[in-house]
């Protein structure tokens, strides 16, 4: 156990000396014209180490220094500023802030190294080839404090050659030298915890992503962490995207956002579950993350997204216009159907008409035809007498008219 203990301790250090010194190689070629010395006093824990890693007791003052050197023909100006140990969504620990963001503290952090340091000056002048010490004042806090309070120096270069709409003034802040400081009382060897606050949809550089909130609660550096998580719908087995991060670093007692990029994927609204874990050592804590992508979410972070390719819409008009075509097709069929059926059933209803009711009409057919014969017989007897009427007077006013003998 107490291997297990010395080897955390060691990745921690190790880490921290990493990042002090990739910093400074990597700004001091970007055109900085000072160098930096920090004078490591006697009450040094690790005297191994270039950075400040003191050992100190409650309440107890004490002034630390830098040294700062001009290398250059020209005056310099040197700003120096005290930030609390931040961890970025890459795992990486910083103590610049350099952008000047806003900072987000954990509600575990029960120190902030930003009021315990003090900075004697604001700001260092430099003539040509002149070195100078700059001087901090530290002040722990009074109550006795397990695990080790993190942060650093950062001292940047100014610069009244940059324009005055990016920064509003002629000032600018140019990348500089990050000296980590880390406070303890004891050697007491925190235990590491990680918390998980929930996903989101979000996005990372402008590209769709999962975010995944992590607190380190803990006063101590979790090193070496591995962040393995996949993203799946609410109740399917299909793993949609996943990730695998290695040699993370997370600072005690911060709070930020590990990323699950999305590779050029479209968010699309739905319910959501983060599954993996985080684990550094023998620890592991696991990760099961329930949420939700609504479709004004899902929409906002694909417009913004450039490798999201937009919505082609043919296919859906395409459709659109066979579905309309069978549906005109279905309706005429129907009405067309429709009259077949009205045709057929008077045709039916035509054809199944009773023997007795033609039986009927034939004998009503045949009696007005006797009827029209007999009244023809009658009017031909008529006309018959009428006409020997007629002779018969004739006859009679003939022999009226004879003279008689």
């Amino acid at each position: 156990m107490k291997f297990k203990k010395l080897v955390t301790v060691l990745c921690s250090l190790f880490f921290i000396t990493s990042a002090f010194f990739f910093v400074e190689q990597v700004e001091a070629a970007g055109g900085l014209r000072f160098s930096v010395k920090p004078n490591i006093p006697d009450n040094q824990h690790n005297k191994e180490v270039t950075y400040y890693d003191l050992m100190m007791s409650p309440g107890q003052s004490q002034e630390i220094t830098v040294t700062l050197r001009n290398t250059s023909d020209s005056d310099v100006t040197v700003v120096p500023k005290i930030n609390s140990a931040m961890t970025n969504s890459g795992g990486v620990v910083e103590y610049s802030n350099f952008e000047n963001k806003e900072r987000i503290y954990d509600d575990s952090l029960k120190y902030n190294i930003e009021d315990i340091v003090k900075l004697n000056e604001e700001t260092v002048t430099l003539a040509p080839e002149e070195e100078r010490e700059l001087a901090m004042t530290i002040t722990m806090p009074a109550e006795e404090y397990d695990g080790v309070i993190a942060g650093g120096i950062y001292l940047s270069q100014q610069d009244d050659s940059t324009n005055e709409e990016a920064s509003g003034t002629n000032i600018k802040n140019l990348f500089g030298y990050e000296i980590a400081i880390l406070l303890r009382n004891n050697e007491t060897i925190v235990t590491p915890e990680v918390v998980f606050d929930g996903a989101v949809a979000n996005q990372q550089n402008v590209r769709n992503a999962i975010s995944l909130k992590v607190r380190n609660t803990s006063a101590t550096y979790i090193n070496k962490a591995h962040y393995k998580a996949e993203l799946k719908r609410e109740g399917s087995d299909e793993v949609i995207v996943e990730t695998d991060q290695e040699n993370m670093q997370f600072a005690p007692n911060t709070i930020f956002d590990l990323f699950l990029p999305m590779d050029g994927r479209r968010f699309e609204a739905g319910d959501y579950v983060l599954t993996g874990s985080v684990t550094s050592g023998e620890n592991e804590w696991p990760i099961e993350e329930s949420f939700t992508i609504t479709r004004e979410e899902a929409d906002k972070f694909n417009e913004a997204d450039p490798d999201v390719e937009p919505e082609d819409y043919t296919m859906v008009i395409i459709l659109g216009v066979l579905v309309a075509i069978f549906a005109l097709a279905a309706i005429f069929l129907i009405r067309k159907n429709k009259q077949q059926k009205a045709k057929l059933k008077a045709l039916e209803e035509s054809q199944n008409t009773p023997d007795s009711l033609k039986q009927i009409t034939e004998e009503q057919s045949v009696a007005s035809e006797s009827t029209s014969e007999t009244s023809n017989e009658n009017n031909e007897v008529e006309n018959k007498v009428a006409d020997t009427s007629s002779v018969e007077k004739t006859e009679e006013t003939k022999t009226e008219d004879e003279p008689k003998d």
